[in-house]
């Protein structure tokens, strides 16, 4: 499918307000550090994408074939489940936590190991998230934890190259004018001066 310039444009800052609105927070998994994990309370499941299995060298527990959509608004087949998944975290008190969880194995076109929190996760921890507070709240075994989250700033793409030299001219044309025209206005005004 072709999207329009601006149709794509809109998918783009969708895109971006929603990795925006992430809370990111550290996680491992046995021995394996996946910074790239974060809490996405619009994905019904929780998630791990395929860098994340094959560093780990996991085979499916079971086998999945359903399409999940996110916040994002990006449909991923699924390729399988990983059951019982112990996600280890550190609260603010650098006590380790380990959350048990079920997570959905992704292919979402990502390097660098991922995983996310969905809605049946957060729910089995009692968690809120504080965005505000850059905090996660959970409860686990009778315990409360507060664990540390952050946000990522969106990374702004430039635009294409031919949009940025007809941008680029016509800047550099108008500024040239604007100086002219300043200029011109200066040594009328000294004349009318002197």
């Amino acid at each position: 499918m072709c999207l329009s310039r601006k149709a794509q444009e809109e998918e783009s800052k969708e895109s971006d307000e929603w990795l925006s609105s992430l809370q990111y927070l550290n996680a491992n998994i046995n021995d394996l550090t996946i910074s790239e994990s974060f809490l996405d309370p619009g994905s019904e499941f929780g998630g791990i994408n395929d860098p994340a299995i094959k560093a780990l060298g996991w085979k499916a527990d079971k086998p999945s074939n359903f399409a999940i959509k996110g916040n994002s608004k990006h449909i991923t087949d699924s390729l399988g489940w990983y059951t019982d998944v112990p996600v280890t975290l550190k609260d603010k008190e650098d006590k380790t936590v380990t959350v048990i969880g079920n997570f959905v194995r992704i292919d979402n076109g990502e390097t660098e190991p991922m995983l996310f929190f969905g809605i049946s996760n957060i729910r089995k921890v009692q968690g809120v998230p504080e965005p505000n507070k850059n905090q996660f709240r959970i409860k686990l075994h009778g315990k409360a934890y507060t664990i540390p989250t952050f946000s990522k700033a969106p990374v702004v793409k430039d635009p294409p190259k031919e949009e940025q030299e007809s941008s680029s001219q016509v800047s550099t044309n108008s500024s040239n004018l604007s100086s002219k025209e300043d200029l011109k206005k200066s040594v009328k005004s000294l004349k009318s001066a002197s």
